[in-house]
């Protein structure tokens, strides 16, 4: 056969179609894309093999490898056809197969020696290489034409590409029967043809729903390679240029060269610097490379890092994690305090502050269809001030409803909002309505601790005051017949100078909660003798071996500890029957006891409701001495224990650790 190829023409072919066959195994599984790397890798080989043998294009090796290159196309086509031609394509997809061998093995045949290789419409090469090329179109026009509609969309572009190469292989051949040789403008072309149709098979590859996946490839990774190739391209652009310029003179071409790379590279800093350059690079080339359009691991990934650091204010990392996905350079955050409240202004990020308030009846909050319709058409009188708005997007929270939105401004490069970015906007939304809400339940939650502690402390007071109130009533009835002996003038004054002393103390606690005491070692002896003086009822104080160790404590939480107890237990006794005070060393703890001769409690009483705030056993009492002393007991590390038996008293137990005095002990007075 009187033909000839060009070598670097099937050169580029081949290698290009390697170039496509990986690329089509890196969209899916081996098992999926096999088929169609194949074909890539069938019409590569047959193109190195001309390459290598261009004066004899159509004999020997790159003959045979031209054949079963067209036979593996009409086996894609018949699993193609396999596949979606449904029950009835089973009978045909055989007989076009036993059809296809037999003309494989007659081209085949006609390569040996012997057989004569003429180019005419008697010859048995010729002949049998044409019914091949028509074997596989009439296979791809029946695949089109027998498969339905969604199939379709499958199989276009296998059939496209494969049944136009052979179709253009019908030409070649008949062209040659008739001028009884192969014309290389033919021979070539069909090499230019098959390097260019290939890309198709890659789309094919992902259009198949069943090999569709992402490239193993990151979207930075994209991005930084599309970034380099088009400063590339502008750099090599730039070089041509100057190299123009240098032959224009000697004189001020070399300088002007310089001058326009340094410009070039000053260019390309400022551009890739530019956060509307690489949303335009985003935008016009990233995305064309995936079948998704965001990469949702890396936008969940980004959402939740903006929202946890702590950059910026909460309000502002709402913002951003709405914005992030759509580019947008700013916006605003409205809020509301309750459902059926006006939203009103609450955050801003890269926009003026600004006082909006949107009442439930306004036109965008209608058209947010309570939270579930994001508005594109933002309205223009929110403030004059404002720059033109673009997006509104609700954060609708699952017990809330609409909680608030999120206004954006227009994106740094042009934007297509279609339903898979509402879905993510949406998305987004919701998890920024979860963050805003969690944070507003635990900044209530604080505030309510606070109030708790605030009314802790309140009790805490009140019960001390009810205490020094009591005193007062005491005193000013023993006044009305004492109040002329001097030694009752004298103790009065010194109970309501004490008295005082205790109220502003108890007023400065309220205020100034956090100002507590330091632990200190003291005395326990002499705290008693000190709180005694201040108590009218008699009272019994008996010192086993206690000066010997101190106790670490505040001084001012054993005295109150001390008077709640002790209180209580004068309350509860007989008038005239005193109040019994012990101290006592056992092994490493020091056990302070007050006991008293009053009616008693039941095991019950002690179990479930003595140490409960808030609940007493008298009906003029407050239940919060008891509690109040056992806390400040442990504290310090110690306990309190109730003692007691109906209609025999009560024996309350003070326990706590002894510290050993490291040197002479200074005695405290406690002013109450």
């Amino acid at each position: 056969m009187n033909a000839a190829a060009t070598p670097w023409l099937h050169v580029a072919a081949a290698v290009l179609c390697l170039g496509w066959a990986a690329l089509i195994l890196a969209c899916g599984r081996l098992r999926a894309t096999l088929p169609l790397t194949l074909a890539c890798l069938a019409a590569a080989a047959w193109a190195m093999a001309v390459a290598l043998r261009p004066a004899m294009p159509l004999d020997g090796l790159p003959g045979a490898l031209e054949i079963l290159r067209s036979a593996l196309w009409l086996a894609l086509l018949l699993l193609l056809m396999r596949r979606h031609g449904g029950t009835n394509a089973t009978p045909q997809v055989w007989r076009f197969a036993v059809v296809g061998g037999v003309v494989t093995l007659l081209s085949l045949t006609a390569l040996l020696p012997n057989t004569p290789q003429m180019p005419t419409l008697g010859s048995p090469g010729l002949m049998a290489r044409l019914g091949l090329a028509l074997l596989v179109l009439l296979v791809a026009e029946n695949l089109y034409r027998n498969a339905d509609r969604a199939a379709r969309w499958h199989v276009i572009l296998p059939c496209l590409v494969l049944g136009g190469l052979s179709a253009f292989d019908v030409v070649l051949h008949a062209d040659a029967a008739l001028h009884r040789f192969y014309a290389p403008a033919l021979l070539d072309a069909r090499a230019v043809l098959t390097a260019l149709s290939m890309p198709l098979l890659v789309l094919a590859a992902l259009r198949d729903r069943r090999w569709r996946r992402n490239l193993p490839v990151s979207r930075q990774a994209v991005f930084h390679g599309a970034t380099l190739v088009i400063a590339g391209t502008f750099l090599t652009g730039v070089g041509a240029v100057g190299e123009g310029l240098r032959h224009f003179g000697a004189d001020w071409g070399g300088a002007a060269q310089v001058s326009l790379l340094a410009g070039a590279v000053l260019a390309i800093a400022v551009a890739t610097s530019s956060a509307s350059m690489r949303s335009h690079i985003r935008r016009r080339v990233v995305d064309h490379f995936f079948a998704a359009r965001f990469d949702y691991r890396a936008e969940w990934l980004r959402c939740v890092a903006t929202l946890s650091a702590q950059h910026a204010e909460a309000e502002q990392r709402a913002i951003i994690a709405i914005a992030d996905p759509v580019d947008s350079p700013a916006g605003l955050l409205l809020l509301r305090d309750a459902p059926q409240a006006p939203l009103r202004w609450a955050g801003s990020w890269n926009l003026p502050v600004h006082d909006i308030v949107l009442p439930p009846d306004h036109a965008l909050v209608a058209a947010l269809q309570d939270g579930t319709h994001i508005v594109t058409a933002v309205p223009r009188d929110l403030g004059a001030d404002l720059a033109p708005l673009w997006l509104a997007v609700p954060l609708r929270h699952h017990r809330d409803g609409l909680l608030g939105l999120v206004l954006l401004a227009p994106p740094r490069a042009p934007f297509n909002l279609d339903a898979e970015a509402f879905d993510l906007l949406r998305a987004v939304g919701r998890e920024v309505a979860m963050f805003l809400a969690e944070r507003r339940a635990a900044e209530r939650l604080h505030d309510q601790r606070a109030l708790a502690e605030h009314a802790r402390r309140f009790a805490f007071v009140a019960h001390d005051v009810k205490n020094v109130a009591s005193q007062l009533t005491l005193v000013l009835a023993n006044a009305e017949h004492n109040i002329a002996d001097p030694e009752f003038q004298q103790d009065m004054l010194l109970t309501v100078g004490a008295s005082a002393q205790r109220i502003n103390a108890l007023i400065a606690r309220l205020r100034e909660p956090e100002a507590e005491q330091p632990p200190a070692l003291i005395a326990p002896l002499e705290t008693i003798r000190a709180v005694l003086r201040e108590v009218a009822h008699p009272v019994e104080v008996s010192a086993d071996d206690a000066d010997s160790c101190c106790i670490a404590i505040a001084p001012d939480g054993f005295a109150a500890a001390l008077r709640h107890l002790l209180d209580n237990a004068i309350e509860a006794s007989p008038q005239a029957v005193p109040v019994r005070i012990t101290l006592r060393r056992e092994a490493d703890s020091v056990q302070l006891d007050i006991t008293d001769r009053g009616p008693g409690m039941t095991p019950e009483f002690v179990r479930d409701h003595l140490f409960r705030p808030l609940v007493s056993g008298r009906a003029d009492g407050n239940g919060v001495g008891a509690w109040q002393a056992r806390d400040l007991l442990r504290a310090a590390g110690g306990d309190l224990l109730a003692l007691s038996t109906p209609g025999a008293g009560t024996t309350m137990r003070m326990t706590l650790p002894c510290q050993p005095a490291a040197r002479p002990l200074q005695l405290q007075e406690i002013a109450a």
